[in-house]
């Protein structure tokens, strides 16, 4: 697990001014036409020009208002002309700022005094993981309705459409960043642990078993070279389940949370996985390029992202398992899903770690320090291709490159209607 380390020059390459002023100019874009389709906000109708109309929102604050125009859309989506966005300060044109606005709208927005700090934080996250994304170079949205699965994924830019702090990851500093982030699309090996089964859960689907799962995820050699670590250790290998840790994690917080369960065998450290792996959009799912017909993995991760800290509950560890063959027996049963070629890409096994002393402090069901350690698989749609077929992320048909092409969404639609 070695990683090239950043120079301070190069976290912050990417702050140029003028980025900035673009990704804040997107981001105010975005948040007034959020925030007024969820009536947050009322911008007032100043004239009407055909389908498009000015708009003035005012803000808690006297003298600061905004000025722009727009078209509201079927069920109140505003659509903002990003470009005739001004602020008005005072009667003089000031800078767009997105987490600017957010203060001047707090009162109407309602967001709590001890809460607030720590929503600009996030929003402030957002920014600059915008900033590295419209800063850098890349494939245009024209380029990437030629490219391959994981040229694809790691070139979305928007995240989330509908939250403002879509790319918060608080918990990542900017050595991580270009380690872990989707849009640096840095190959990652995954930690591999063996965690006693006298505080792991494990359930899978029922046409698989844990036996199967590792000896297809891990292959044989190297699952018995972590059985005879075991066995050299003097513990016996049956008493244990393996588990996947996103490196970060480890090093974040399991060396030092879970000393205790370390020192005293509970768990064991077996090294670092031969495949690597592309974290997908929702950051702490993989993507196996060492041998891509092998199923996701998604690993806990106990970093603050759109509100709530990205963790795994052995709680849901049984309960997940009999949810997917229940809703995949019912969609392999029902006529006109099939007609349509509806399929289901299954969770199909969950390993879950339970800490002992935080599950005896925390009476809460869910509490971000009893989800610490966990994971789970999903089948990997590449096996499921046709021979003419090839795959493309849902999030390309909203997909808007650094030059503001369409030209992805307009591809996709078309292939859409084609097929």
């Amino acid at each position: 697990m070695t990683h090239k380390a950043l120079s301070p020059t190069e976290s912050v390459a990417h702050l140029e001014p003028a980025v900035w002023a673009k990704v804040n100019r997107l981001l105010v874009a975005k948040a007034i036409g959020e925030l007024a389709h969820e009536l947050l906000i009322q911008p007032r109708l100043t004239r009407a020009d055909g389908q498009w109309g000015r708009y003035v929102l005012t803000t808690d604050q006297a003298d600061v208002e905004y000025q722009f125009r727009a078209q509201v859309l079927s069920l109140e989506h505003w659509h903002i002309e990003k470009d005739s966005i001004r602020k008005l300060e005072r009667g003089q044109e000031a800078p767009l700022d997105a987490m600017r606005l957010v203060v001047e709208l707090r009162e109407r927005l309602a967001i709590p005094a001890e809460v607030l700090p720590e929503y600009l934080q996030e929003l402030a996250s957002t920014l600059y993981a915008a900033a590295y994304k419209h800063g850098c170079g890349g494939l245009s949205s024209d380029e990437l309705t030629r490219a391959g699965f994981q040229k694809v994924e790691p070139a979305m830019m928007e995240g989330h459409p509908s939250f403002l702090a879509n790319n918060g990851r608080i918990g990542f500093n900017a050595l991580d960043y270009p380690r872990y982030a989707p849009e640096a699309a840095a190959p990652v090996a995954l930690v591999w642990l063996a965690a006693s089964k006298s505080r792991a859960d494990f359930a899978c689907v029922s046409d698989l078993s844990y036996a199967e799962l590792m000896q297809q995820e891990l292959g044989a050699a190297v699952h018995d070279g972590f059985a005879h670590m075991l066995v050299d250790r003097g513990l016996d290998p049956n008493s244990y389940l393996f588990l996947p840790v996103h490196p970060w994690q480890w090093e974040n917080r399991l060396v030092q949370l879970f000393a205790p369960d370390l020192t005293s065998g509970a768990l064991v450290y077996l090294g670092v996985g031969e495949d690597l792996f592309l974290a997908q959009q929702s950051i702490r799912t993989f993507y196996n390029i060492s041998r891509e017909g092998k199923r996701y993995v998604k690993t806990a991760l106990s970093i603050l992202n759109m509100g709530f800290t990205r963790g795994m509950s052995s709680s849901i560890t049984h309960s997940a398992a009999a949810v997917n063959d229940w809703v995949s027996k019912l969609v392999q049963e029902d006529a006109y899903l099939q007609a349509c070629r509806f399929s289901l890409l299954r969770e199909v096994a969950f390993i879950g770690f339970r800490h002992r002393y935080y599950e005896a402090a925390i009476t809460r069901r869910s509490d971000a320090y009893k989800e610490m350690l966990g994971a789970l698989w999903r089948e990997n749609p590449k096996n499921r291709l046709k021979p003419d077929q090839r795959l493309m992320t849902m999030a390309a048909l909203m997909h808007i490159d650094r030059n503001l092409s369409t030209r992805m969404r307009q591809r996709s639609l078309e292939f859409y209607e084609a097929n």
